[in-house]
């Protein structure tokens, strides 16, 4: 804590501000045309801003979203945007009433959650210089899997609907008509405890259909409408994240060298690749065969809150490889410190390390309640371990892992005070993860100089953790799995195990999907 992690006091400002006067924004791709969310309004709408290609040129419309609170603990539920968008210049104005039907089914025996999503309501006008577009006719189908693991619930899913608005008028009298065609790829995203992340591509076809007056159906050759078609490919991506950053004290009579704050932060990216006819003066150039195209590139970042933490004061770390690791974890709670030390180079127990990742995937547990006590105390009640007694005051994290299948024991026994392994701990961290069976059939060998000393049961969790860059191993290939952790070496590998969900992952699900 030699003031090398500082905050700009630029920044400091800014999170005190944030502190004073904290507001709610929801990150999330809202609609399947795309659209930025931006920051919340004193009306309790939400500034909003999206593309629209009604016309045949892309015209950028803003304007206000109202969203729903999405409810956690319900299998069924109805959510309702609202949306009020126009640009003045263009003389386009937007309204939207959205209401989606949410149904989940949970398939307990693999942890698994189906997401079916329909459109139950939905009415939307364009006004435009030509005229005004009302949807007539849709469909709509948006269903998601969801795989929960211990750390992070992992889903996927897509979009087919289709949709047509009537130019002045209706479906059997009007002055023209124009269709969207929308298809989205795999839609992915994350949530765990440092943020969630949604991301989609969206491709669109648009045809437009406008009367021809000089159609005459007794002249061969002669088209009934005037048309123009474009395409529209729609990256969205919304982003939620916790970052922590250090503050040094100045004062010289102060208690304490600094402390880290927790600072939650949101962005939005949108994306548009459009190929469209041309315009001229307002009207499209139906005989033409040269195109518009382009691209267009939003984004809106907010942060949403700044949380001080605790500053431990800890005697044996200043100077060590892993000071800064350690002071971040202590911090967060993560690991307790006894007497202001740490004792860095001593053995981690099994359940120091195992009580330490609970916390960093899922937050402190709360204190079990009296009635939760008596309970586990009734007689015939199974332990979750042969060697753990109903009345050992960490029952409720032991309770945890054997329920999330983090930590196997040996033979019924979870051995709680015995020191781990590289092995055990590298598979206890990808058991979390989920990522055990991504691993290639075997057999096969690991890119470690010293695989053969892999223990078979912990192969696959190895190779995951290397294939992910959670792991790499020494400067000479070797991943030792069979010495005991160190209590820094423990606050490395979950500071990495940390970092590897609130940073890689999100550009595994980001960058490489909107840039492909």
């Amino acid at each position: 804590m030699k003031g090398k992690w500082k905050v700009s006091a630029i920044l400091m400002v800014a999170l005190l501000w944030i502190s004073s006067y904290a507001y709610v924004s929801h990150a999330q791709v809202v609609w399947m045309d795309g659209g930025l969310i931006g920051d919340l309004m004193i009306s309790g709408t939400h500034e909003y801003q999206e593309l629209c290609f009604i016309t045949g040129e892309p015209v950028i419309l803003k304007g206000t979203v109202k969203l729903p609170t999405i409810p956690t603990n319900s299998d069924k539920y109805s959510l309702k945007y609202t949306f009020s968008l126009s640009n003045t210049a263009k003389g386009i104005t937007l309204t939207r009433d959205v209401t989606f039907d949410v149904t989940k089914t949970t398939t307990t025996g693999i942890n698994q959650t189906a997401y079916e999503k329909k459109l139950t309501k939905y009415t939307e006008t364009i006004t435009t210089s030509a005229g005004e577009f009302t949807l007539g006719k849709y469909t709509f189908n948006d269903s998601r899997l969801v795989d929960n693991t211990p750390a992070v619930d992992y889903f996927s899913g897509n979009i087919i609907s289709e949709r047509t608005y009537y130019l002045d008028g209706d479906y059997l009298e009007n002055q023209g008509y124009v269709t969207y065609i929308i298809d989205a790829k795999p839609i992915v995203g994350y949530e765990h405890l440092y943020g969630n992340n949604e991301t989609l591509v969206v491709k669109q076809e648009i045809q437009s259909y406008t009367p021809n007056a000089n159609y005459d159906p007794a002249v061969s050759g002669s088209k009934e409408y005037d048309v123009w078609t474009g395409t529209v490919d729609v990256g969205m991506s919304s982003n939620k994240t916790v970052n922590f950053l250090y503050q040094a004290t100045d004062p010289q009579s102060i208690s304490f060298r600094g402390n880290y704050f927790q600072v939650t932060s949101e962005e939005n990216v949108l994306t548009y690749k459009y190929s469209l006819p041309i315009v001229a003066s307002g009207k499209v150039d139906t005989a033409s065969t040269k195109r518009n195209t382009g691209e267009v590139n939003l984004s809106k970042d907010v942060i949403l809150e700044s949380k001080a933490l605790v500053t431990p004061k800890i005697r044996d770390i200043g100077g060590h490889w892993a000071e800064n690791e350690i002071f971040l974890l202590t911090s967060l709670q993560i690991f307790d410190v006894e007497k202001e030390y740490f004792v860095p180079s001593a053995t981690i127990s099994r359940l120091d390390f195992g009580k330490a990742m609970v916390v960093a995937i899922n937050g402190a547990l709360p204190e079990p309640t009296s009635t939760a006590i008596i309970k586990r105390r009734r007689p015939g009640v199974e332990t979750p371990f042969l060697d753990v007694m109903v009345t050992d005051p960490d029952y409720h994290y032991i309770e945890f892992i054997k329920e999330n299948d983090i930590m196997a024991g040996k033979n019924g026994y979870f051995k709680g005070s015995e020191p781990l392994t590289r092995a055990e701990a590298i598979t206890i961290m990808i058991k979390a993860l989920g990522l055990q069976y991504m691993a290639p059939a075997p057999p096969y060998d690991t890119v470690f100089t010293d695989n053969k000393s892999i223990p078979e049961w912990s192969k696959d969790y190895i190779y995951m953790a290397n294939e992910i860059g959670l792991v790499t191993g020494t400067p000479e290939g070797y991943i030792n799995p069979n010495n005991w952790v160190t209590k820094d070496e423990a606050a490395a590998m979950i500071n990495n195990f940390i970092n590897h969900l609130k940073d890689y992952i999100t550009y595994d699900y980001r960058e490489k999907i909107l840039n492909r």
